[in-house]
């Protein structure tokens, strides 16, 4: 079984349900088709803390991913909301919560739906 965590940005709550991602999730759409038949739980769904906060000092950030280890979560999908309008890049705060998925060893893919 595949243990399943999503990190989407706070901000793109104002306008987001959710309902993407969790489509592609339940009907293995998009990023989710790499699992093929292997069984899928998601144990999160997880926002930023948001674009003022720097998550190293977000006491908030380190209580999630402490969590999404407990729930020995394998792979984290981050949502196409975690890139910027401006600059059509990656934000700056979601590459460094990535980077502590990553230093966990948790697995990293870009994207959901």
């Amino acid at each position: 079984m595949k243990r399943i965590a999503m990190l989407n940005c706070l901000k793109a709550n104002e306008v987001c349900s959710g309902a993407s991602c969790m489509s592609a999730f339940n009907y293995r759409k998009a990023s989710f088709m790499d699992y093929g038949d292997e069984e899928q739980h998601l144990t999160a769904f997880m926002r930023c803390g948001g674009c003022d906060l720097e998550p190293a000092n977000y006491k908030g950030m380190m209580q999630k991913i402490e969590r999404i280890i407990q729930e020995e979560t394998e792979v984290a999908h981050v949502g196409i909301c975690t890139i910027t309008h401006e600059t059509k890049l990656e934000c700056e705060n979601i590459a460094k919560i990535i980077s502590m998925f990553e230093d966990k060893g948790i697995i990293v893919v870009r994207g959901t739906h």
